[in-house]
């Protein structure tokens, strides 16, 4: 890795780095105790379709982390003026294009990620509620109108940015849709809060009537009230990304927090056994 004039100028957190591998170690601590609970609970047979796409949340969510850190020693385009490029030598360009190629594969594995964790929610409410509710049929619109929503924002991450070789292009410097992305972060936020408020809403109209264990009713309601928490994440991941001074650490680390706070929320009800005596 070249090292010079491109250290210099691109901008250091100390603090960055190990904040994100933190926010990982817990995490996947998380998804693991998950897995762990639900494996004394039911056994592997009695695994569920949430229990596995969970796993695959776990494959995102270190792709992700990976990327990040990639980025963070690279340096994008993003933090980079032309003036600034122009200076650099050849091997400090060729750095750059690596590193803004990782953050483009940050930008698909992110909202993988993200849009996993919709599919373990709908598997969990199918598991806990839904199979046995006769309107299932509305679980399964929200299903498709959440893959819909994600091909959508695969959809703008892949073509809004156009020859996709200005993703990562340096000399010369390619326009904002290609540098700093902001449609990506606009359309995915968007879809995100709002499949993520539809899917929330999904059980309200049928809490009170469903005929289910009480533990499972309150396990539903702790997540729609977390999952507040997760659409508030998601607003001010924009709000302070748009309204800052364009950076990659700005826009992966609230990234990161955003990713940690959703995964704490669709994991918390079923940890709730870890706090019982009889675990």
């Amino acid at each position: 890795m070249a090292t010079g004039q491109l250290d210099s100028i691109l901008r250091r957190d100390d603090r960055f780095l190990k904040e994100m591998w933190t926010w990982f170690g817990v995490g996947a601590l998380v998804i693991l105790l998950r897995f762990f609970v639900r494996i004394r609970m039911v056994g592997p047979r009695g695994l569920k379709g949430d229990d596995y796409t969970i796993l695959v949340t776990l494959f995102l969510y270190t792709v992700c982390f990976v990327m990040v850190d990639l980025v963070y020693r690279y340096g994008t385009n993003v933090d980079l003026t032309a003036a600034q490029i122009s200076t650099l030598s050849d091997d400090e360009v060729a750095r750059l294009v690596q590193g803004s190629k990782f953050q483009q594969v940050a930008w698909y594995s992110y909202t993988a990620y993200l849009w996993s964790m919709k599919a373990t929610l709908l598997f969990f409410y199918k598991r806990m509620t839904f199979d046995l509710w006769q309107n299932a049929r509305v679980l399964k619109h929200l299903t498709w109108f959440t893959i819909l929503s994600y091909l959508v924002v695969v959809g703008t991450i892949t073509f809004s940015c156009m020859p996709f070789s200005d993703n990562w292009g340096m000399r010369p410097l390619p326009s904002e849709k290609c540098v700093f992305k902001a449609q990506n972060l606009l359309v995915s936020t968007f879809l995100n809060v709002v499949t993520d408020a539809a899917i929330l809403c999904l059980p309200l109209p049928v809490l009170k009537e469903i005929r289910v264990p009480f533990h499972k009713k309150v396990f539903i309601a702790v997540l729609i009230c977390s999952g507040l928490f997760v659409i508030a994440a998601a607003i001010m991941r924009v709000a302070v990304t748009l309204g800052s001074e364009p950076s990659t650490i700005t826009v992966n680390r609230w990234g990161v927090r955003e990713c940690e706070v959703g995964l704490i929320a669709v994991s918390a009800p079923i940890l709730r056994p870890l706090f019982s005596r009889r675990f």
